[in-house]
């Protein structure tokens, strides 16, 4: 009972530690931009911002740098690279930064590729923290912390007890079996789904659109970790039965004595 609690426990720590570092951890990396910006409402919103901000100074066409932007910025990897130091800002934001985001002049000449966006008034980005999204980061902290230790002294009391080797190998099966529930949960239905159910404004997509580059990560552990977890409680469980059968004390036969001694 004490390695399936540290089992359960361990796995559940692991895998909220995993979803917040993957989708609650900001980075200003190419990668993390571009899957971002895969969700075209997002590219829509910031589209709007910055062609509002910079096309009355560069006294250009709105619907041509729109289509600029859509097409040679917001869609590319050079682009993504280009928007990747505000996307980090707006991932801080949503998931409870209190600083607002201002994007100023010089911030928007490498996206817009024009020096006469420099004298562009600041603006203020309209992005305000989303309270699920501050909420799972605030719980994730503590899950992954709590059941850590929880799971770390279960473990712990379970080697003081001696288990033997048949124990350890249940032990590693339903380790691999729990860790494998935990990552499909925390790797991808809820960052996935549930959060988009319960929030659907247009930046809650930014946390399932920077999980999709780990979800074939996700899938392929998920696959290895269940069918060995399988196999080795599976040959726990068979070892067992076998060892309890080859200790089943033979029926003895009683000895008859007397004129005629011998066996029956």
């Amino acid at each position: 009972m004490l390695f399936l609690v540290a089992a359960v426990a361990i796995s559940v720590a692991a895998g909220s530690w995993w979803l917040q570092r993957i989708a609650f951890t900001p980075d200003g990396t190419r990668e993390a931009a571009a899957a971002v910006l895969e969700d075209a409402d997002i590219r829509v919103e910031l589209n709007t911002l910055i062609v509002g901000a910079t096309a009355p100074v560069m006294d250009v066409n709105p619907v041509e740098l729109g289509s600029m932007l859509e097409n040679v910025v917001l869609t590319t990897r050079p682009g993504a690279a280009e928007m990747a130091p505000i996307i980090e800002r707006i991932h801080r934001r949503i998931i409870g930064g209190d600083e607002r985001i201002v994007l100023t002049g010089a911030d928007m000449v490498p996206v817009v590729r024009d020096e006469r966006a420099y004298d562009a008034e600041p603006v203020t980005l309209p992005i305000d923290e989303i309270g699920v999204l501050r909420n799972f980061d605030g719980a994730l902290g503590w899950l992954w912390l709590i059941f850590g230790v929880l799971g770390v002294l279960a473990l712990l009391f379970a080697i003081l007890a001696r288990p033997d080797r048949r124990d350890i190998r249940r032990f590693l099966g339903e380790f691999g079996l729990a860790l494998a529930a935990s990552l499909l949960l925390f790797g991808y239905l809820i960052p996935v789904h549930l959060l988009t159910a319960l929030d659907n404004q247009t930046w809650t997509h930014a946390i399932p659109q920077v999980t999709s580059r780990t979800v074939p990560l996700v899938f392929g552990s998920v696959v290895v970790l269940a069918v060995g977890g399988a196999a080795l409680a599976l040959s726990a469980s068979v070892g067992g039965s076998r060892r309890r059968q080859t200790s089943t004390p033979l029926a003895a036969a009683r000895y008859r004595g007397g004129d005629n001694p011998g066996w029956r």
